[in-house]
């Protein structure tokens, strides 16, 4: 059996993500939502024997939650085997137009910050997928379009359902693993 530790457990997604896992034998889950993401001493005892990490932290100061995290991870030394990290469309400079992000003060520093999050999660070296949905919504927008890295996309909506969905996938299906996708609904 595996063992999953989910971050940032009060996330829509998240939340949708983990009801996927109950039927789920084959995974053991473990969701933190209201721990110190800052601390490492927060995840020394959660990251023993984890092989698989989803963080769904954020939107701001995720680059201090992983700082944190990856030196806890750095001094357990855990069974690790892939990461999952939320971040935002945007990182790659991939948007065709300029977007005001929800719950977001600063656009430049929390890109910055999502930026430096993800090259935390290469440099640890486990297989690793970062998904950039656009803005998430409670309903479906139409059909799931994944985006490659590289690729300009627009800014538009994504359900927190196909979130959910893919973000389960690339663990249980083991998709898109060293890949960073674009995630938007179009009609």
């Amino acid at each position: 059996m595996k063992k999953i530790l989910i971050l940032g457990g009060n996330n829509l997604a998240a939340k949708k993500m983990v009801t996927m896992f109950h039927d789920n034998a084959s995974f053991n889950v473990k969701v933190l939502s209201d721990i110190n993401f800052d601390d490492e001493g927060s995840y020394i005892d959660e990251v023993k024997d984890v092989n698989i990490i989803y963080s769904f932290l954020g939107p701001m100061d995720v680059d201090l939650n992983f700082e944190a995290l990856f030196s806890a991870l750095d001094e357990v030394n855990p069974p690790l085997e892939q990461f999952v990290m939320l971040s935002t469309a945007g990182i790659d400079n991939e948007l065709n137009e300029k977007v005001t992000y929800n719950n977001v003060d600063n656009a430049k520093e929390y890109l910055n910050e999502q930026r430096y999050a993800v090259k935390l999660v290469d440099e640890y070296e486990v297989p690793y997928t970062v998904l950039r949905p656009v803005e998430m919504t409670q309903k479906n927008n139409g059909k799931l379009k994944i985006i490659d890295e590289g690729k300009s996309m627009d800014y538009g909506k994504v359900s927190f359902d196909n979130v959910a969905n893919v973000a389960y996938n690339v663990v249980v299906k083991k998709e898109f693993i060293n890949q960073s996708i674009g995630l938007i609904e179009e009609k």
